[in-house]
């Protein structure tokens, strides 16, 4: 077919043979895909197109989209309708066509099935927006193909939500260690999930001082460790943290983190057992609106007197939140805490997780308090100690 007339559609228009109707149209579809048309001509070829699709079978479907998929001139519109279309359909212009704009491909992440994703997983290149949204669909398939595509833009927020799913998957880590220029967020955040020769190459492509290391996974240690417990009941969470205490790990950064990640269930056990209150007392003396008691707790359990500050500003916010069942930070939690551990950092990366920004505290107030050229970290504006 060389030429398109309206004069096809009038015929085709006629034509009561669905077979013929069928044949033409991927015909049309061909000359559509290859041969370069003028404006009348496309227009032809869509009308054509556009009477037909909508009583062809899923075959002659398929085979239009096999067709029109790699068309520098495809009609935006139709693509959408193969796009949305059965994956045996949509699946070449999902993986292929460049008509599809990022928002029509958003929409059909979000509203297709996990099949129509990953076919866009398999699309040579990804803006942040939609590398974002299947990054969203958390399924390790999906997360494999972007991670190791280093023509999928992905934002550090992506990144962060990659390895908050998928820490324990060698294949995805090792995939996000490999991509090019890291934000250092996440490089320092890698250095807790990767080992060995992979360690290695990470820190030195990104010259991460030795002694910074140390420090990110001695804090990460503990962090896994509260993790590992959350969610358990009030009794289980007791037993495990007597046995802390006799293995001389239930230190300071230990519950002071509990508290910043709001994880109070331990936070509660930890404090009874280190005061030698009952968990009644401790919740009363945490309770006090006067912000004396939050401090005195402190002192009742006789901890390091660095993290004295940080400790009693979070828990003065947290007299008024519940503990949650599943052991994570109540809603609302990390707007409170946020703004007080960053208070006292002299460095601060926007692009640390919450994570980060505890450990970051920490390592501050320990800095501080080893060194002899300045005072313990302080806070400002009334805070209450």
């Amino acid at each position: 077919m060389t030429k398109l007339t309206r004069y096809d559609v009038e015929l085709l228009a006629a034509d009561p043979n669905p077979v013929t109707r069928a044949r033409t149209m991927l015909r049309v579809a061909e000359t559509y895909g290859a041969s370069p048309l003028s404006e009348i001509e496309r227009e032809i070829a869509l009308a054509i197109i556009d009477i037909i699709l909508p009583e062809a079978e899923v075959n002659v479907r398929s085979a239009l989209s096999k067709a029109v998929k790699n068309s520098p001139h495809l009609d935006p519109g139709l693509a959408r309708r193969l796009a949305f279309d059965v994956l045996e359909v949509a699946d070449p212009i999902l993986s292929h066509s460049m008509a599809l704009s990022d928002e029509d491909l958003v929409e059909v992440i979000e509203h297709c099935g996990i099949g129509h994703a990953q076919s866009i997983a398999l699309r040579p290149s990804h803006s942040v927006v939609v590398s974002d949204a299947l990054i969203g669909t958390e399924d390790e398939t999906i997360v494999t193909r972007i991670s190791a595509n280093d023509n999928s833009a992905i934002s550090v927020r992506g990144l962060h939500r990659i390895l908050n799913r998928f820490g324990d998957s060698t294949i995805i880590v090792e995939s996000v260690s490999a991509r090019q220029a890291l934000p250092n967020a996440i490089v320092e955040r890698l250095t807790t999930l990767v080992t060995g020769r992979i360690l290695e190459k990470l820190i030195g492509r990104y010259d991460v001082p030795a002694h910074r290391v140390a420090l990110i996974l001695h804090h990460a240690r503990e962090h896994f460790l509260l993790q590992s417990v959350a969610g358990n009941s009030a009794e289980t969470l007791r037993v495990f943290t007597l046995r802390l205490l006799d293995n001389r790990l239930l230190t300071a950064s230990l519950i002071v983190r509990a508290l910043a990640i709001g994880q109070f269930s331990f936070l509660l056990q930890a404090l009874s057992i280190k005061s030698r209150l009952p968990v009644a007392n401790v919740r009363r003396m945490i309770a006090d609106d006067g912000g004396r008691g939050q401090g005195e707790l402190y002192d009742q359990c006789g901890l390091d007197r660095a993290y004295r500050a940080l400790f009693s500003r979070l828990l003065y916010e947290a007299r008024h939140f519940r503990v949650t069942r599943d052991g994570l930070a109540p809603d609302g939690w990390f707007d409170r805490a946020i703004p007080l551990l960053k208070h006292g950092l002299r460095v601060y990366d926007p692009e640390w997780n919450e994570e980060q920004l505890v450990t970051e505290a920490l390592i501050e107030i320990e800095q501080a308090s080893d060194s002899s050229h300045r005072p313990p970290l302080q806070y400002a504006n009334g805070g209450r100690q």
